[in-house]
């Protein structure tokens, strides 16, 4: 490279770096940014009962905050910041009644309206009551979101982490069984493989953002999946957004999960919380064993210690704290070998799937006007899969690890009733090991000779430990690959699975936000945020059975051709060891501005969100490095000339037309950009196979929505959503085979897919002791590719790239979702034929039934195995869940006992993968394997040891299962 490169570089970088920080200054002047919100709005009219007049400057308060508010000229009022939740509400005026109005209901982004008539008092002190009744309809809803809150945690079955959430909602469709890859011989993982993928209204897997308390749990290297899957009793309410949401969202292309966790208060609360499902014949039993306790108040070092010793901290402190442990065999038990867990000085019987959360958050009232929150929240996992060839050496399988760890750190300031900023400071650690036993690539192997020879080999033998009887200069590791027995059908006693993982993702996030509600009208949000992520990835599939290029170079078999040129040194450790081999550092920027309006016209109920949105990142140093470069260029034969800055405008659009108190109609409309899963850009170009492609683009979904709400009657309301919804630049995969270079595939931005539904909810309030939602879904989801790796399983086909859409995987054309609630309280309670019975109880059905994923019907003909792709359709599936829980309260205490049962009709599903591939599933007669099914394309039968195992327990769904507990609440 001449001094003319080196300059042209020189100033591409800073004409690059000025771009970026033109965008910053930009954004800046506008304002600070606004980080997704956690909080909700009250508004309303203050009036006098008679005569209808509006009262200027009557106080409202919320009982128990520091929130309130004062009436206008017109007798409107607006309280901004409130955390979702049920709150009382005070309304005082000289001269007038003080109204006290219980059960205000706060959502997230939403505005409740509590409009409050008063009149003159005769007797000083006079109060009125007022239930407030729960709004039916939301009028300022301009797209899909669905609210689960604390009640509904506790009262519908199955919900044991805030990924269940998905399960009450139609148009979703979730993986049970991990993605894996045939490469090189090599059964692979393509990414962490304890993570799901949940589709969403037909979107692929990791479309999705989630959200703890306004900052991003994604997972820092696979996109939009979960790494933080919280302790239910850490959680005060989750959101869920599929349709256009607001301008404040990035990073996401198929929904939003917004969670928001619990606060302390200045009255002591605490819980306990155990479950097990050992109910003996009557389900399935997994050795599960949970237990999970929270506490919170007022803070008691600050509040009592400090002040005997003249010490006065001002202003208030609360506190919350929460953990849990999950030990379960899981419904798949793989029955390995396993030891003892020790935490805080207590041992454990380990068990195939073992999780610990804690969380911690401290909550600083300083003023009225200032407040700080400090919270934490960590996650522990340690587990080991099944796999069914291993079914007899489960001993010789790898056992995984995860910590994630999440900090947080936000300043509140209220600079007037209608303006507040935010400063909040993020950091995400998570760090993956996956290995046999906690052995290396290198400890499978031993050297026990040295010899060279004249043009510098180095002969030293590596040989099997086991094995001393091989030959001089045979060059082996000390196990060997797994090889399936030929009459069996499993893995032999002879093979280990030698897998070492060592994932290391750091996440430094920075965010501020500015809120103004300018007008009475107008709430403006603007802002920006920076994220850091610090990337270390290690994956060596076989570094103990397998050299790499690099390995046979330097330590040479004599029996095997001499390698005279040195290849090129893998990146990362054990560079001899692997042929399977991804890795990679980086150091990767990324983040957004926006600007976003909130438009409500009191008196014609019109509501109008609008935004703009600018996402970018600026590509790490690692790619940018010349010698990464050239072997990138090697490898492929392309041109590395991407571009390090790469960005993208969102513009989002949504409007709410109450045409009467009792309908409500919506459109909205938006781009939605998300980053490739880092991987993608990253994986490192030294070993051939799967190698990652810096010019990748932001891939994009342009959605369009229209919603109708209609009240029924009293208690019953409609909902219909339709929507649009056109996903392109989609990570597929290019098969190179460079003139000089490896053969590879890259990663590119050549997918295209397009997905549209309609949603009919009907919801019943409750009333008459019931309560419920029934929803139908029909769907078509249309693409060229179910998963970015469908296009790499078929170059290693020898498959053709599809000239046109066919049904992806997860397109589930039916989806009928039934949540329904039977409820006996105190003060509303049962009467069958004039007797009362029992109170404080609830029962609660959760149904599901989805229709057959679609798949490809067997055909020796493979032109014509093409045109058939996923033209058929498996069978449907159905589940139904129940709950029922039983409440005692004496002296404070509610002391509750409940059994929460899946699957209680024992109902066989067939277990389908969103790829479009069934778990041993027999493509030519639609139904899963059976003894006497011959092999396709002739009338052999397949003999009993090769059906013995093709019938893998992922056939099916998990059967029956219950669980027994008790809660203690105070």
């Amino acid at each position: 490279m001449n001094l003319k490169d080196i300059t042209k570089i020189k100033i591409v970088t800073i004409r690059q770096n000025r771009k970026i920080l033109l965008i910053l200054i930009f954004f800046l002047s506008l304002s600070i940014q606004l980080f997704a919100g956690n909080t909700g709005k009250i508004a309303g009219i203050i009036t006098d009962k008679q005569s209808g007049e509006t009262l200027i400057g009557a106080n409202i308060i919320l009982v128990g905050t520091n929130l309130g508010a004062a009436t206008g000229e017109d007798g409107s009022y607006y309280i901004l910041q409130v955390p979702p939740g049920t709150y009382e509400m005070k309304v005082s005026y000289i001269g007038y009644k003080t109204v006290t109005v219980k059960n205000v209901r706060v959502n997230v982004d939403l505005t409740t309206k509590i409009d409050v008539a008063t009149e003159s008092q005769a007797i000083a002190g006079q109060e009125v009551l007022v239930i407030a009744q729960q709004k039916v309809i939301q009028h300022d809803v301009t797209s899909t979101r669905k609210i689960t809150s604390r009640e509904d945690i506790d009262r519908i079955p199955g919900l044991e982490s805030t990924s269940d959430v998905f399960k009450l909602r139609g148009g979703v469709f979730m993986d049970q069984i991990p993605q894996k890859l045939e490469i090189g011989g090599t059964a692979v993982h393509v990414r962490d493989e304890s993570l799901k993928d949940i589709h969403v209204r037909g979107g692929r897997g990791g479309e999705i953002l989630y959200m703890v308390d306004g900052m991003p749990v994604t997972h820092p290297i696979y996109g939009g999946r979960n790494v933080l899957d919280l302790n239910l009793d850490d959680v005060q309410e989750i959101e869920l957004l599929t349709g256009a949401f607001n301008a404040e969202y990035g990073q996401a292309q198929s929904g939003v999960l917004n969670i928001t966790t619990r606060s302390g208060s200045a009255e002591f609360k605490g819980g306990l919380q155990a479950k097990s499902d050992e109910t003996g014949d009557f389900a399935d039993t997994y050795n599960e064993f949970y237990t999970s306790a929270y506490i919170g108040g007022s803070e008691p070092f600050t509040k009592y210690f400090l002040p005997k010793i003249g010490l006065n901290i001002p202003g208030n402190i609360y506190y919350f704290l929460s953990g849990n442990t999950t030990l379960t065999n899981t419904e798949y038990n793989n029955y390995r070998k396993r030891e003892d867990l020790t935490f805080l000085g207590y041992t454990f019987p380990e068990k195939q799937n073992n999780t610990g959360n804690l969380n911690g958050k401290l909550d600083w009232y300083f003023s009225n006007s200032l407040k700080f929150c400090f919270s934490y929240h960590g996650n522990y996992k340690k587990w080991s899969n099944f796999d069914w060839t291993w079914k007899f050496y489960p001993d010789h399988m790898a056992t995984s690890s995860r910590t994630t760890e999440n900090y947080t750190f936000k300043l509140n300031h209220t600079l007037s009733r209608s303006t507040y900023y935010a400063l909040n400071l993020g950091y995400l650690d998570l760090r993956k090991k996956t290995s046999l036993n906690g052995k290396t690539p290198y400890d499978f192997w031993t050297v026990y000779a040295d010899s060279a020879d004249q043009v510098g080999h180095d002969f030293s033998i590596w040989q099997a430990q086991y094995a001393g009887n091989q030959a001089p200069y045979s060059i082996a590791s000390n196990i060997e690959a797994p090889i399936v027995d030929e009459y069996t059908h499993f893995y032999g006693n002879t093979g280990y699975d030698c897998e070492w993982i060592d994932e290391k993702a750091k996440s430094s996030i920075f965010k501020a936000e500015f809120t103004s509600q300018i007008t009475g009208e107008h709430l403006v949000k603007t802002g920006l945020d920076v994220k850091y992520d610090d990337i270390d990835f290690v994956h060596i599939k076989d570094g103990g059975i397998k050299r790499s290029d690099y390995g046979k170079w330097k330590y040479p078999n004599p029996n095997e051709p001499i390698i005279d040129s040195m290849p090129p040194v893998p990146s990362g450790p054990y560079k001899e060891f692997g042929q399977t081999r991804w890795v990679f550092n980086t150091y990767h920027m990324s983040g957004s501005c926006y600007i976003q309006d909130k438009y409500e016209k009191i008196g014609l109920g019109l509501i109008i969100n609008a935004g703009l949105r600018i996402d970018w990142i600026l590509l790490g140093k690692t790619v940018m490095d010349n010698r990464w470069k050239q072997m990138w260029e090697y490898a492929t034969g392309l041109k590395a000339d991407w571009d390090r800055l790469k960005y993208k405008a969102s513009p989002r659009f949504g409007i709410s037309f109450p045409v009467s108190e009792n309908t409500v109609v919506f459109f909205s409309y938006g781009h939605f950009t998300q980053t490739p899963e880092l991987h993608y850009l990253y994986r490192d170009p030294y070993t051939g196979g799967i190698t990652g492609n810096p010019h990748l683009d932001f891939e994009q979904t342009i959605l369009y929505e229209f919603g109708f709400t209609q009240r029924l009657s009293r208690n019953w309301v409609i909902d219909i959503k339709n929507y649009n919804k056109d996903i392109s630049d989609q990570v597929g995969f290019t098969a190179l085979h460079a003139a000089e270079g490896l053969a590879v595939e890259i990663p590119d931005n050549k997918s295209y897919q397009r997905a549209k539904g309609l949603e009919i909810e009907l919801r019943k309030i409750y009333s008459n002791h019931t309560s419920g939602n029934l929803t139908y879904t029909v769907q078509w989801a249309n693409g060229y590719s179910s998963s970015a790796f469908d296009d790499y399983i078929r170059s290693q086909n020898d498959m053709p790239y599809p000239i046109r859409e066919r049904r992806v995987g997860y397109d589930i054309r039916h989806q009928i979702v039934f949540n329904g609630t039977i409820e006996s309280s105190a003060h509303d309670p049962i009467r069958l034929f004039g007797i009362q019975l029992p109170t404080n109880w609830q029962l609660t059905s959760l149904f599901r039934f989805s229709s057959g994923n679609p798949y490809t019907p067997y055909t020796s003909d493979a032109a014509l195995s093409q045109k058939l792709e996923n033209t058929a359709e498996g069978p449907f599936t159905m589940m139904t869940d129940l709950k029922f829980n039983k409440s005692f309260i004496t002296k404070g205490i509610t002391w509750s006992f409940f059994i929460d049962i899946f699957n209680i009709f024992d109902q066989y599903n067939i277990n389908r993968d969103s790829k479009g591939k069934g778990y041993s599933f027999n493509t030519e007669t639609g139904k899963p394997y059976r003894y006497n099914d011959t092999i396709e394309g002739s009338n052999i039968i397949y003999d009993w040891h090769k059906m013995y195992s093709m019938l893998t327990p992922f056939q099916f769904s998990n059967g029956r299962h219950a669980k027994l507990g008790f809660r203690i609440n105070w």
